[in-house]
């Protein structure tokens, strides 16, 4: 009897040792995949794109890789999914425009930074920050300035009676 009492002792402190694996669950769409290649260590890896979230931010995306058989296909078939540690980072890397060549193309060049995991869910799921409802709004009080100016239309029931003579 004391000794199951001591392996379950022993069991709760290992336990208590233990810290807790965390992960977090990216969430993007089919398009923010981009190629996969082949590593120098022979395994597969696809390179994942995080769209810019100001329009008016005309840069190349930033990419980050990750090992290909860890990014899904969620069940409806519209978008995509992989889990990170919480605790990680992963680098993310934006090609920078350095100057222009002989030739006249653009010299670019790499910039590579890394970021924590839970920054980089924030990045590639910027999009869930404003709601649909806050566009519909934008879009309403921008017609109702354009419109502000200009006159209604007076609209007339003349068709209808005609149709009733």
């Amino acid at each position: 009897m004391e000794s199951r009492e001591e392996n379950t002792r022993a069991q709760e402190t290992q336990q208590e040792g233990k810290k807790e694996f965390q992960e977090i669950t990216l969430k993007f769409g089919k398009g923010c995949v981009g190629d996969t290649f082949m590593g120098k260590d022979g395994k597969e890896y696809t390179q994942i794109l995080i769209p810019n979230s100001d329009p008016e931010d005309h840069r190349p995306w930033q990419t980050f890789v990750a090992r290909a058989n860890a990014v899904h296909e969620d069940k409806f078939g519209k978008g995509m999914w992989m889990k990170l540690p919480a605790e990680g980072h992963t680098t993310v890397r934006r090609p920078e425009r350095v100057g222009v060549g002989e030739d006249g193309k653009g010299i670019f060049e790499n910039h590579d930074t890394k970021v924590p995991n839970q920054e980089l869910k924030e990045m590639v799921e910027f999009y869930k920050k404003t709601s649909i409802r806050d566009k519909i709004q934008e879009k309403k009080s921008e017609i109702a300035e354009a419109s502000a100016g200009k006159p209604s239309p007076v609209r007339s029931n003349a068709r209808v009676a005609e149709a009733a003579i």
